[in-house]
């Protein structure tokens, strides 16, 4: 099993959140042992010392862009925006960082619900950055070919 981090927020809505169970049987059957600070990992320290000391002990790093947080009105940029805007936690973007800074090979999977900024940007990065929606049927098969293209990367 490749020992992997996994950057997610520790709350999501329910509906997320149960689908998640796939997600999480399906990188287990591709060959990755999930660690998330919070779920699997209850932090001893600051978040910041865990997550760093935890992703050190990992061979990559699989980014879940999910919602959590849900804004109704407000600007950006002062510009307003339009409906609702839906972000990840903050946290992905300082484990992303984390991550590419320690070169591990970084895989990155926005939720098509949440707003891209930031890491999320298509090109912020020198990552590719792979949308999927858990409620779209079949979802969980697109995946697998991403995950099978980490796992070569670990192993090269």
């Amino acid at each position: 099993m490749i020992d992997t981090f996994i950057s997610r927020p520790t709350w999501t809505p329910p509906v997320i959140e149960n689908k998640l169970l796939q997600f999480y049987t399906l990188i287990e059957d591709v060959g990755f042992k999930p660690h998330t600070i919070g779920k699997e990992h209850i932090p001893l320290r600051s978040p910041f010392d865990d997550i760093q000391r935890l992703m050190k002990k990992c061979e990559c790093t699989i980014v879940l862009g999910l919602p959590q947080i849900f804004m109704s009105t407000g600007s950006i940029k002062h510009i307003p925006f339009e409906g609702s805007l839906r972000l990840p936690t903050e946290w992905n973007q300082i484990e992303a960082t984390m991550s590419l800074m320690l070169e591990l090979p970084t895989l990155v999977l926005l939720h098509k619900t949440v707003a891209s900024r930031g890491l999320f940007d298509r090109g912020a990065a020198n990552i590719f950055i792979h949308e999927f929606d858990t409620m779209e049927m079949g979802w969980i098969d697109k995946l697998r070919a991403p995950l099978n293209s980490l796992k070569q990367e670990c192993r090269t």
